[in-house]
């Protein structure tokens, strides 16, 4: 956080009312095995968090287990288009949503802040920022978009901030999302490595170096 941001962004941060974490495969087994199985220090990102339930799942797997790990979760907490006309699941100001406080307000209240870091930014810029900070992660949860451009851009971009034997997810591996099984097969006969597939997630291991 402090190579990040210099400070720690939780100081003086107050929290919505408690609402109930809702999401789509945010609780998938595969993000709490994956997330136990890591050796630390170590980090985690998690790209695409909406309300917080892949962050939160891996978070707390970590946090049971006592491993020294954090998951940096990227976002630009404004909502993908499939999003934007639901105005039941989040409120405006002046046109901005509040998923951000949503979002963290989630992460305090599931006691896992220690263990959080918010980077609210695109995809890309963050990767960016991450590399500038000589930030090499052990688990990388990639659900930013569903467009076959914009997944298979995300999954080469965080690629490269995986570190050797790390592991990378993918969610919506499914029939809805043709773009994201697109992506996903390219990218895996593009590395020439095998893609595992725990419905509706993708997963890809990265070899020693």
């Amino acid at each position: 956080m402090d190579r990040i941001y210099g400070h720690n962004i939780w100081d003086g941060f107050e929290p919505l009312p408690r609402t109930a974490v809702t999401g789509w495969n945010g609780d998938h087994p595969a993000l709490a095995a994956h997330a136990r199985n890591c050796v630390g220090p170590f980090v985690i990102i998690d790209v695409g968090v909406w309300k917080g339930m892949s962050t939160i799942s891996m978070a707390k797997a970590i946090k049971e287990a006592g491993l020294d790990g954090v998951v940096i979760s990227v976002d630009t907490f404004l909502g993908s288009p499939e999003h934007f006309f639901m105005r039941d699941d989040f409120q405006r100001k002046n046109s901005i949503p509040n998923l951000s406080h949503i979002f963290m307000s989630n992460v305090y209240h599931e006691g896992v802040s220690d263990y959080v870091i918010p980077l609210p930014q695109t995809s890309v810029t963050a990767v960016n920022v991450l590399q500038r900070v000589n930030c090499e992660a052990a688990l990388i949860h990639v659900d930013a978009a569903h467009e076959y451009e914009e997944v298979i851009r995300d999954l080469r971009e965080y690629w490269k901030v995986l570190r050797p034997t790390g592991v990378m997810i993918g969610d919506d591996y499914m029939y809805g999302w043709p773009g994201v099984i697109k992506a996903a097969g390219e990218f895996s006969a593009e590395l020439c490595l095998p893609m595992e597939v725990e419905f509706p997630k993708f997963i890809i291991k990265k070899p020693p170096a």
